[in-house]
């Protein structure tokens, strides 16, 4: 929800209010402008209908308090906190975080936008929630209220984690749980506490009472992005994991770790999807297919000899060597007997 607010001020310290973003229990998000600076900053104002009103001030200072010590890409960053000069309505500003259309954009809005969301998209989003939510457990908070409404998406397209306004922060003087805030799963005490968070979200232990931990924080994104791929709620049990087989099975084994029952056994893994492992089966199997074919053909393909068109196109032919004769063999003279033919001849052979 944005746009105008009958009851937005006009100007609080050097802010300018422009337009309204969002509304909660605890109070509005406005976008206001700093009059010498030309800054464009979100402010969250603290409005009450009464109602625990001292108990959700000191929630909503210990909320900006807690923004202003996180330093992070994917987190709302928050940079002054203050009190109107007027009646002392305290607010903080923090990051203004629009989409690539100006407007605020959340993963529930994206969700909705028509066309749906890609694998790929959601695959990014995620890896930023893994990083935010690293950070934060790293610093001994507990978000408790991971849900596409509380996801932002800036004009680089990637994603930003918001609203602490139900954190829990795993310190000393602060550790003492809530009795009442901005979302409340059920109505009715349970060991004497409210049961803090949106009810679609909870993990199972904390349904039941159970002390969030940053296991519960991983169920809820497990919950936000199985909604998110496949358009359906999370049903423990049964044949609920059927429902991502049209997509990546990379999901799986990734939801099974997130959504799992036992907190013990839930971890934050990463997630690739770069070339989804389905398609690039399909793509490297086409491609040694075409390269087999074309390898195939041109073994196969007949040769085709050069027909001349014109006889003088034929080459001339070429005359073998005339063969060359033998020499004719030469007789031999007969054998003679030379001594019988002398001796018979008159005078030349033996006396009588």
């Amino acid at each position: 929800m944005n746009g105008f607010d009958e009851n937005m001020p006009r100007q609080i310290g050097p802010y300018r209010f422009v337009r309204l973003l969002g509304k909660g229990a605890m109070g509005a998000v406005y976008e206001v402008v700093h009059e010498h600076l030309g800054v464009h900053r979100a402010l969250k104002l603290f409005r009450t209908d009464g109602r625990n009103a001292d108990f959700l001030r000191k929630r909503f200072l210990a909320e900006g308090k807690l923004l202003a010590r996180l330093d992070h890409p994917r987190l709302v960053r928050v940079h002054d906190l203050s009190f109107d000069e007027a009646d002392g309505t305290p607010y903080f500003t923090m990051d203004l975080v629009t989409g690539p259309s100006g407007q605020p954009l959340n993963l529930a809005d994206a969700q909705d936008a028509k066309g749906g969301t890609s694998e790929e998209r959601l695959a990014g989003w995620y890896g930023d929630m893994c990083e935010a939510l690293n950070a934060i457990h790293a610093a001994g908070i507990v978000h408790r209220d991971i849900k596409p409404e509380n996801i932002l998406v800036g004009k680089d397209g990637r994603a930003v984690l918001s609203d602490f306004g139900i954190s829990r922060i795993l310190d000393a003087q602060l550790r003492e749980d809530i009795a009442l805030t901005r979302t409340v799963a059920t109505g009715e005490p349970l060991n004497e506490r409210r049961i803090l968070g949106t009810v679609m979200y909870l993990a199972p232990e904390v349904r039941l009472g159970g002390i969030p931990t940053p296991a519960s924080d991983y169920y809820a994104l497990g919950m936000t992005f199985f909604r998110l791929l496949t358009g359906l709620w999370y049903e423990p049990g049964g044949n609920a994991f059927d429902l991502l087989a049209p997509f990546n099975p990379a999901w799986k084994p990734l939801f099974m770790a997130l959504l799992a029952q036992d907190p013990s056994r839930r971890s934050l893994p990463p997630l690739a999807l770069a070339c989804k492992p389905r398609r690039r089966w399909i793509w490297w199997t086409s491609a040694a297919v075409l390269v087999f074919c074309i390898a195939m053909t041109a073994l196969l393909w007949p040769r085709n000899e050069r027909v001349p068109n014109d006889p003088q196109d034929e080459p001339p032919a070429v005359s073998e060597p005339p063969a060359v004769s033998e020499p004719p063999a030469v007789s031999e003279p007969p054998m003679v007997d030379v001594s019988e033919a002398f001796l018979a001849t008159p005078g030349l052979g033996r006396e009588p």
